[in-house]
């Protein structure tokens, strides 16, 4: 049944990973006639719509004060940051660049909590976490004629992520999922609008508002497919998939706008991509070695149990038999 799970859940990531890229190219494309505040406040229209419907039918506003907890509300404000910092970027940059920048937020969550949690990491993880950052400079390329400065912003939106992720570990258990999810849609449509108060905004006519509706569509699936992968399988076994993102990146890049990333960047991508699968091995391994002293302790206790036989109440009854 576990692996039929994992399975499951295997495809609801890849469905979500392409989602992302989609919704990332979508807007990228875009952002090049449209304002990006403009772009990322009529998505925020539509997604929050569509969240507000769902939380309303699954009955989640019932607790809508909780959903103001201070956690929440910083979850949501490190998204906005993140957000902003991360789709400027994406329309300065080639797709591929941007999106091989959050494939070390991984290995910044691994470092995050060590620090900030005192989880136990091992001097391979460290390592691991160290390769990440060398690839993340290839893909910079600082000094070099391929630097491109708008990647310190992406570094930059990957370090707000990673600090996101580590501020939900503090989330009250039992918040709903799509209701956390309605409050960051609200975020990031203000931070559309606020965005927007310092552009110009163009008229929106049919050609812009197929675009606008498959960027909401794609990210309402991303995320509900996100949701699904989490629920299904088991964390360790779906993450490499997230990693299947650059493939679709680098293929939309080369499809739609004719670039492909020179060889110091591929190596870059590799690197980080690497060892962030590896932080994945090795934290499957923890996770086992953890389950197997976990066994090991209820074998022990159940053989230090009396059997029905050598229990001295059921000896003394077959005496008298």
């Amino acid at each position: 049944m576990l692996a039929k799970e994992n399975g499951r859940a295997l495809l609801a990531m890849f469905l979500s990973t392409a989602f992302f890229m989609f919704n990332d190219a979508t807007l990228k494309y875009t952002a090049q006639t449209m304002p990006l505040g403009q772009v990322i406040f009529l998505r925020g229209l539509v997604t929050t719509a569509l969240m507000g419907m769902v939380c309303l039918y699954l009955g989640q506003f019932k607790i809508g004060w909780r959903l103001c907890h201070p956690v929440v509300l910083a979850r949501a404000l490190l998204e906005v940051i993140g957000s902003m910092m991360y789709l400027t970027a994406l329309t300065k940059m080639p797709m591929a660049n941007a999106t091989a920048m959050l494939q070390a937020m991984p290995l910044m969550v691994t470092a995050g909590a060590a620090i900030v949690y005192g989880e136990i990491v091992g001097w391979r993880r460290w390592s691991a976490v160290a390769f990440g950052f060398v690839g993340v400079m290839l893909i910079i390329q600082p000094g070099l004629d391929g630097f491109d400065a708008w990647a310190l912003l992406a570094l930059g939106a990957v370090f707000f992520m990673a600090t996101r992720d580590l501020v939900t570990r503090r989330m009250p258990k039992g918040l709903p999922s799509f209701g956390v999810t309605f409050v960051v849609c609200v975020a990031v449509t203000f931070m559309g609008a606020g965005l927007g108060a310092t552009e110009v905004w163009v008229p929106v006519d049919t050609w812009y508002l197929w675009p606008i509706l498959g960027s909401s569509a794609f990210i309402i699936g991303a995320y509900y497919f996100a949701i699904v992968s989490n629920r299904l399988g088991e964390l360790v076994a779906v993450a490499p998939m997230r990693y299947t993102g650059l493939l679709w990146a680098t293929a939309i890049g080369v499809l739609v706008w004719g670039t492909f990333p020179d060889w110091i960047t591929m190596t870059g991508m590799v690197i980080v991509v690497g060892s962030g699968l590896y932080t994945v091995h090795r934290e499957r391994l923890r996770l086992r070695a953890e389950q197997a002293v976990e066994q090991a302790e209820v074998n022990k206790k159940a053989a230090s149990r009396p059997s029905a036989s050598q229990d001295p109440a059921s000896t003394r009854a077959a005496a008298t038999a």
